[in-house]
């Protein structure tokens, strides 16, 4: 047997796993923005963020912050998702009757991602003009789903669990008019988890629907350290007009090590429990997240030295054409149709870099205890056409925001404020055909074209892609 076909049963799996929605930047893989200040504005915040969340949004920005804080936010982030196959101009095998009728449009059944907790201290120490931080949080995307292993998108994905942290210290120094900071982070991801179906056929013509071969293979994988950074500076040359730049400086990488494991698909396949034991199977890969820049331009109305509202005016790049390709370094042996070394593999994603805007403002509606907010963003889509895939739906999106900030207590030693906030964002439909598809189904004992009539193999991600997504979060932010 050739070292191709073991290649090409793993290959989509690991490449999936690292494009899981539990990774990193807004427009590629999460949606703006952390904390439920910033999520009222349509993540307009880079300048106004006046709590922890600056950690995040504009280390410069804890400048602001004197004496003691701590804040406490919590996400909820619902996606939706549906696919619908297209139907296919390739023959199917007559003798092989799908176990579900691909073209039933299928949706997540894992839809709420209820874990986008943010945790964050801020102190001054009595040191004039400096602010030091810590900090903790996770993804602000969705981190799972679940998708029927008899459903037309099987040849994508069938599931995935994942999740990055990001612990982090900061320090900032500035004055009435001027702050720079910066937060180091140990980026560490713990787990993540893809699982996808692939056709076992040893031999014969393309199965577009179905095979009684198919397994269902799953990849798991790790890395506890990666470094990287946060900039950002402000500076207000005038009281009513702020400008701002922030951004991740220092790339992510991460170094992972996962483990494969394949199982059969129920009333498809039936492999024996030897043929479907993997020697020591394992893999190695480099997961990169991008720089990103973020410049923000705001204006304050003024009462006297008090803010009435303010307008801020961001916008955003993100640099995603770093996922062009993936680089997989795999060991041990798979044994569905006798041992064989598993080689190192090389995949095109194709992602493009990204540019967004956002604008959005905040009026006090009662001076000093209540202000409200709104706003919205646009952003361009890291997935070029022809590579649309599950696995991940970053596409054109259109976000609208709103939120309320009230002061709950305002002691002299003690205060504390609450915020919440909700933001709708929509995404572009998008349509696939099976001319222009280009993530394959994956035949790993008769790989294409060698032994497909000269074809690529059949386009798993011919069909109609729809998505949206809805935020709710709330924030609390404490004065000591």
């Amino acid at each position: 047997m050739s070292t191709r076909p073991t290649r090409l049963v793993v290959a989509p799996v690991l490449a999936a796993a690292l494009l899981c929605p539990c990774i990193a930047g807004a427009a590629g893989l999460e949606l703006p923005e952390r904390g439920a200040f910033a999520l009222g504005r349509g993540g307009a915040a880079i300048s106004a963020v006046d709590d922890p969340s600056a950690v995040d949004l504009n280390p410069g920005a804890l400048s602001r912050l004197h004496g003691g804080r701590f804040l406490y936010s919590h996400e909820l982030l619902w996606s939706h998702a549906t696919f619908k196959r297209a139907a296919s101009s390739i023959p199917q095998d007559a003798n092989v009757t799908p176990a579900a009728d691909p073209s039933v449009e299928v949706q997540n059944g894992d839809d709420l991602f209820p874990l986008g907790v943010s945790l964050a201290a801020t102190h001054d120490f009595g040191l004039p003009g400096f602010t030091f931080g810590l900090s903790l949080y996770g993804p602000h995307g969705a981190a799972s789903s679940a998708w029927p292993v008899k459903g037309g998108q099987r040849y994508m994905v069938t599931g995935f669990d994942g999740v990055i942290l990001f612990p982090g210290v900061s320090v900032a120094y500035g004055t009435e008019s001027f702050g720079i900071g910066v937060t180091l982070q140990a980026a560490t991801l713990p787990n993540v988890k893809y699982r996808l179906v692939v056709d076992g056929i040893k031999s014969g013509p393309l199965n577009p629907l179905a095979s009684s071969a198919e397994v269902e293979a799953t990849v798991t994988g790790r890395d506890p350290f990666a470094p990287t950074a946060i900039v950002g500076t402000w500076y207000r040359p005038v009281p009513e007009v702020e400008i701002a730049l922030s951004g991740r400086a220092v790339p992510v990488v991460f170094h992972a090590e996962g483990h494969l494991k394949i199982a059969n698909v129920p009333d498809q396949s039936g492999f024996t429990p030897d043929q479907l034991k993997l020697e020591d199977a394992g893999a190695k890969f480099d997961l990169k997240l991008p720089p990103t820049a973020r410049l923000g331009l705001r204006y304050r109305h003024l009462n006297g030295e008090r803010e009435v509202f303010d307008v801020e005016l961001d916008g955003t790049y993100e640099a995603w054409s770093i996922f062009n390709q993936l680089g997989l370094d795999l060991s041990g042996e798979i044994n569905l149709y006798g041992g064989e070394t598993l080689p190192d593999v090389k995949l095109e994603k194709r992602w493009r870099d990204t540019l967004g805007a956002r604008l959005g403002g905040s009026y006090a509606a009662v001076p000093e205890r209540l202000w409200v907010s709104a706003g919205a963003f646009v952003e361009q889509g890291a997935v070029p056409p022809r590579y649309e895939d599950l696995d991940f739906m970053s596409f054109a999106r259109l976000g609208l925001g709103t939120g309320v900030r009230g002061t709950v207590y305002d002691g002299e030693a003690f205060g504390l404020t609450a915020s919440m906030a909700y933001m709708h964002v929509f995404q572009e439909d998008r349509t696939v055909s099976e001319r222009d598809g280009k993530v394959f189904q994956q035949r790993p004992l008769a790989p294409c074209p060698e032994d497909c009539g000269g074809r690529s193999g059949v386009p798993a991600n011919a069909g109609h892609f729809t998505s949206s997504f809805d935020q709710l979060g709330v924030t609390l932010v404490g004065r000591y």
